[in-house]
């Protein structure tokens, strides 16, 4: 399975219409939330149908900056794994979408034990699968959550059901800066970056893992 997996839109169009081809070449796209810059269900349904022009193989969370609606709305069009998983081609995908408690009370703040059990409750669904992917719009805290302040933000809740659970992919979004992917614990973490700077992941699943992280030349975000 060839996974295009993005993160962070945040409104723009721009990295859609300059990323056509790889969105054409994918076998699934994977969202990884803030789909919106005013987190609402109009703008997410604009993004979401420029993507279905090259795919429509979609499955996808909402991030912090998304409202409700925008939850609501990925749902509706079969494409939400909120508190949710799903078995393709054997590949079980399970997600979480907006983040823990931020400073600026954002409008899809969680609290730590509520992001728990979407958590559990999106695995229950996938734990069987060969191979489990995560999706999960915050980081979990101590991987790829690193603020250019230094700081790190993640989520403790992610970080201990990693801990705890067979994960092989996480792949989150969220912190902009800690794009890149590491090792915590049995699971590679990976931080897409985001799309609104023209980063993305091409992930192939096999009987293996690979990922390469690729970025759209900033000429054509221009266009």
């Amino acid at each position: 399975m060839k996974i295009l997996a993005i993160s962070d839109i945040h409104g723009s169009l721009q990295p859609i219409e300059a990323g056509a081809k790889k969105f054409r070449e994918a076998d699934l796209i994977i969202i990884g939330g803030d789909i919106t810059k005013g987190g609402f269900a109009e703008e997410a349904r604009q993004i979401l149908s420029h993507i279905n022009q090259y795919n429509t193989n979609i499955i996808a969370v909402h991030g912090n900056w998304d409202r409700g609606e925008v939850r609501d709305l990925l749902k509706e069009w079969g494409y939400g794994l909120h508190a949710a998983g799903r078995i393709i081609d054997g590949i079980g995908f399970f997600g979480v979408g907006g983040s823990n408690p931020t400073p600026i009370n954002t409008p899809s703040d969680y609290s730590e034990e509520e992001i728990s059990e979407f958590l559990y409750a999106g695995y229950e669904t996938v734990k069987h699968a060969e191979k489990i992917v995560l999706i999960s719009h915050a980081p979990p805290k101590g991987a790829r959550d690193r603020m250019f302040l230094g700081l790190r933000v993640g989520s403790k809740s992610v970080a201990e059901f990693l801990s705890q659970n067979r994960v092989d992919l996480c792949i989150c979004g969220h912190i902009h800066e800690a794009h890149g992917q590491e090792q915590m614990h049995d699971t590679t973490v990976l931080n897409t970056g985001s799309f609104i700077s023209g980063r993305y992941a091409i992930i192939d699943i096999t009987d293996s893992i690979t990922i390469k992280q690729e970025r759209i030349q900033k000429a054509k975000l221009k266009n």
